[in-house]
Order: C-alpha cells, then structure tokens, then sequence
C-alpha cells in the first residue's frame, strides 16, 4: 500500500499551487534576479531568504559528493531543495507532510527550473506528501532503493513562542531521521554529506548534543557550523554542515545577508571572546557596535584583523545582547566590505556624558551634541521601551537646526566606575 503521494516537477503543477496561495496576494516582490516563488504567509516568514539559498549551493557544490538525489525531507517552500537542484544540475526529493506545501514546493521546482539555464534536472525530480522519516517506503515511491541519497538538507519544524525547545521538539526528530535514511546516505571519505539548519536560539549544549548525535553515526567526520544574519542584532539561521559537507579544517563559518540581497561570507576556526572590564573609552577613541552574530560565531578574531591596523589598541567592552561593542584606538577600515558589513555603528567618542540620558536632562545633552556639531543622535544605548521614542523624538527636534552636521550616536559602557554614556560622531 502506498504511503506517499507523488508529485512530479512539471508545469501542470502551476494551476494548482495558484488556487493555493495566488502570487498577487503575497505582499513583497521578489528583486528583478530572483524567482518569484509560491508562498504562503507562514512560508515567507520563516523561509531560507534566495540569496542565501543560492550562496550554500554554491558552497555544496564545491564539496566532493558522491552520485545520488538531493533530499530534504521536510522541505517546505521548496526554496532551499531545488537552488541546490539547479546549481548542482542534480534530481532533488522533498518531502512534505502537509498537501498543500507539497503542491507549493513542487510548483517551485518548477519556477526555479524555468529561471535557471539547465533544467533537466527536474524530470528526475520529485516532491512527495507523506512521512518524511518513512525512507524505505518513500524511496520505493519513485523507484530508488540503497545507498541512493549524496546529500541530506533539513530545516525541522520547531516551536515559534519559546526562548529555547529540546531538540524532541524538533519535526521531524533529528534522531528519527539519522536512524531512518542512515543506510540510504552516500557514504564517503569522510562520510555522509548532511545539513541541517537549526534554531538561533540552540544552547551551546544542545550544539553539543548534535554533534554527538552525528559523529555516533560516523565518528570521524568533519564539522562546520554556519552562522547566518541580516543585521538586525540578532542571530537568523544555525546551521550544522556535517561530513563530506563539511568545509575541510573550518570548523565555523560566517554570512552576512546585505539590503541589496548580496552575501558576504568567511570562515575559519572559532576563538573565545572575552570582555575587557577595565577599558574605558576617552575622547578620541573609536566605539563600533557589531552584529552579535560575528561574536557568536567565535570568527571575530578574523574579523578583526581586518578591521583594524596591527598597531591599534582593540578591546571588548561588551559581549553579550544585540550590541556587542568594540573600543579601539583607530577607526575600522569600513571601506572593505567583510568589516562593514558586521557594523551597526561606528564613531569617535567626543564626549562623556555628565548626566543619565532621560527626558528631564535633555537640555545638557543637545549641549554635547551641538558642541560636535552633530544632525542627528541616535539612541544606541539600553533604556526603558517607553522612554526611548520621548528622548529620541527631543533629540531629533532639539538638533533640527544643524542640517549640515555630521550623525552620531549615543552609547553606553559598563565602566569600573559604573555605568556610563559616551557622545560619538560617524565618519
């Protein structure tokens, strides 16, 4: 009795995914380079951003794989599967519990075929409605048995309203899914090529607990962890690149997804970060708020080295939150793209401030900032949710009448002396 329900990669498919979720009511384009994909409001939210499904094929495609299909047996949208499909020239299965993301992910497949240069690909291909840890049975459904899969990406379903979940709420398990396809994997050299994206939110215990999980299976396989953000002070995607998809002697690896949908990237081997609780900033220093992402993946060690001349006095005045702070002698060398990408904001320090920012001392603050001759202060320090739009709205009129000065921000540092607020200007 058959336990999946096939669906082929062609553009009969098309009809059906439109009654599902009509392009037109998805609000957002996609830019001019990129496919216009089926998604449903759900899906666009939590779905692989194409840049960055385009950047990891082109990684994958550089590792050395053996001959088998593309797997992802919980595979959504599609959007992921079937840019790894297109840029390897490979035949991809999905797998999807739910129907109607069936329908959609394979009508991608479909668009994503159309968009590209080679598309036969795709009558090899298929998308299948079913248990996606059920593998004998869904291999059997197109005809595949053995050792037929080269490289396994997943993306579970995990809970959306916790801090942080055990790796139980996972769906599908990542535990049940090694013990299901582990005999159907390609196995070479250095093992199974295995991905799997992860929550931002995973414990540095529970990275552990993965890294375990898979090395019980293959124990001499390499591993690369990949971070991935768009800079807005947190951490998007985690993801686990495990053996022959590893990338060799790199165990940590770095993307930073930009507005106009390029990606910058590097890697290397992860280092500990540790604060510097003496340092305090002076007149003249540089104060530059970082993405938390480039400190958790442990790869600011590379960072800086390009960020900053070799004779420039670098500390970590905070490590931890959404704004990580760097204090350094000289300004960061925003011009390379790898340094400013990681940048929220930079600036001299031009003064302390003798008051707590609140609404009552806005008047020796404007005092501050129009000495630096300054357009504009913006709040970059931890204060009350409800205060912030008060000071910020003061700020903003009080600087109204000086158009021509240059931007700043308000900063502030946890010094041996206490807490305090620094003035800095942009360059």
């Amino acid at each position: 009795m058959s336990t999946h329900r096939v669906l082929p990669i062609s553009p009969d498919i098309l009809g059906f995914a439109e009654i599902i979720a009509p392009q037109g009511e998805i609000d957002g384009k996609p830019k001019p380079s990129e496919p216009h994909l089926y998604q449903t409001y759900r899906m666009k939210r939590l779905s692989t951003p194409w840049s960055v499904c385009l950047t990891r094929a082109e990684q994958l495609s550089d590792c050395r794989l053996g001959k088998g299909i593309l797997l992802d047996p919980a595979c959504g949208s599609g959007s992921q599967l079937f840019a790894y499909c297109s840029g390897l020239e490979r035949a991809g299965l999905g797998i999807e519990l739910d129907a109607d993301s069936a329908v959609l992910s394979a009508a991608n497949g479909q668009i994503v075929a159309d968009s590209g240069s080679n598309s036969e690909w795709t009558s090899e291909s298929f998308v299948l409605v079913g248990d996606g840890t059920d593998a004998t049975a869904a291999l059997a459904e197109i005809g595949l048995s053995g050792r037929a899969v080269a490289v396994m990406h997943v993306d579970p379903a995990r809970p959306l309203d916790t801090q942080n979940h055990s790796l139980d709420e996972m769906e599908p398990p990542i535990s049940t899914l090694l013990n299901r396809w582990a005999e159907h994997f390609v196995i070479g050299s250095r093992g199974p090529a295995i991905i799997i994206d992860l929550s931002p939110r995973l414990l540095e215990t529970q990275q552990r607990e993965i890294e375990v999980l898979l090395l019980s299976y293959w124990p001499d396989s390499p591993i690369t962890w990949e971070w991935v953000s768009t800079g807005r002070g947190r951490i998007d995607r985690l993801t686990i690149w495990f053996g022959a998809a590893a990338e060799s002697a790199t165990p940590a690896r770095m993307l930073r997804l930009l507005s106009d949908g390029s990606v910058v990237s590097f890697a290397g081997r992860a280092t500990e970060v540790k604060r510097t609780t003496s340092a305090t900033p002076s007149t003249g220093d540089w104060l530059t708020i970082v993405d938390s992402a480039l400190l958790a993946s442990g790869l600011q060690g590379q960072w800086l080295r390009e960020a900053l001349p070799a004779e420039s006095t670098r500390h970590w005045v905070r490590i931890s939150g959404r704004r990580p702070m760097l204090l350094s002698s000289e300004p960061l060398q925003m011009e390379k793209s790898l340094v400013g990408a990681f940048v929220s904001s930079t600036g001299q320090v031009i003064s302390r401030l003798k008051v707590e920012p609140t609404v009552e001392n806005i008047p020796p603050i404007l005092v501050s900032a129009n000495a630096a001759y300054l357009s504009r202060l913006t709040l970059r320090c931890k204060m009350e949710p409800s205060a912030q739009p008060k000071i910020q709205g003061k700020l903003d009129h009080g600087l109204k009448d000086y158009p021509r000065g240059k931007p700043g921000f308000l900063a502030d540092v946890e010094t041996n002396g206490g807490h305090a607020w620094f003035i800095c200007k942009e360059p």
